[in-house]
């Protein structure tokens, strides 16, 4: 991997051509692996020149984590859409907790992108920064869920919404890495039922919602 420190520049994902570079970037990790594929592969996956894929990315880490972001991003506006129709209620707020299982459990083979990015941030001050405000970006995104989940309910809680957001956050990434390591979803499943359990006892009084 690369460890050049260029800086990222703010990648426009209204642009069809950001949004072809993408999806072909994650159709050729997912198929052929990170190592696997260059950033020549994946502008011929897109259509694109590869002079124009690195006039919005800087560089293939760039693009890992932006493909990230972007994933994340879908996840959570597809889970606040959700909440919305349904409105603040307890129960919905657990729903949106299995939602986030199942994002977890779909994209399980895409942990390895995740290993990337930290272990290139150990030696590259650019990507760092960029997974550090991507890092802030994600769990703002998980608060925003809970606000959205629980409305009126924060009020109550023992465990304020910010603290609630980063533990959910660590928790995620935690079952991130066991499923990619054992692949084993029911018993993790069974694990998660268990974290949902007591995250409800903890976090909530428990007259809450009865």
């Amino acid at each position: 991997m690369s460890t050049t420190n260029t800086e990222f520049k703010e990648v426009n994902l209204e642009n069809e051509s950001v949004q072809r570079i993408l999806a072909a970037a994650l159709a050729c990790w997912s198929r052929d692996g990170y190592h696997g594929s260059s950033l020549k592969d994946i502008a011929a996956e897109a259509g694109v020149a590869k002079s124009l894929l690195h006039y919005h990315f800087s560089s293939k880490e760039h693009l890992l984590i932006e493909l990230q972001a972007h994933t994340h991003r879908r996840v959570a506006n597809q889970i606040r859409e959700r909440l919305k129709a349904r409105g603040p209620s307890i129960e919905g707020a657990l729903e949106a907790l299995d939602q986030c299982w199942e994002a977890l459990a779909a994209d399980a083979g895409h942990f390895p992108f995740t290993l990337e990015v930290w272990r290139a941030s150990l030696s590259n001050g650019p990507i760092r920064e960029r997974l550090e405000a991507f890092r802030a970006e994600m769990q703002q995104l998980i608060y925003q869920g809970i606000v959205d989940a629980l409305g009126p309910y924060t009020k109550q809680m023992t465990l304020a919404p910010d603290r609630l957001a980063r533990l959910l956050m660590v928790a995620f990434e935690g079952f991130s890495l066991h499923l990619w390591l054992s692949g084993e979803q029911q018993r993790l499943r069974r694990v998660f039922e268990d974290f949902k359990m007591l995250v409800r006892r903890a976090v909530l009084p428990a007259d809450v919602g009865n």
